[in-house]
């Protein structure tokens, strides 16, 4: 007779990996759309004054 118990420790391990790859897509996501908004204004202001 054998008793089996299941933790879910990969289950939750795996969910765990996939929002930390979530959470770091997001967050260069977010730094490009400022790094590209930035880029955008500094050529308007140039193309403005030249």
């Amino acid at each position: 007779m054998a008793i089996v118990v299941e933790t879910g420790l990969g289950r939750h391990r795996a969910r765990r990996a996939t929002d930390s790859l979530r959470s770091q897509f997001r967050h260069a996501a977010g730094i490009c759309t400022i790094t590209g908004s930035f880029a955008f204004l500094f050529a308007l202001v140039i193309g403005l004054i030249r």
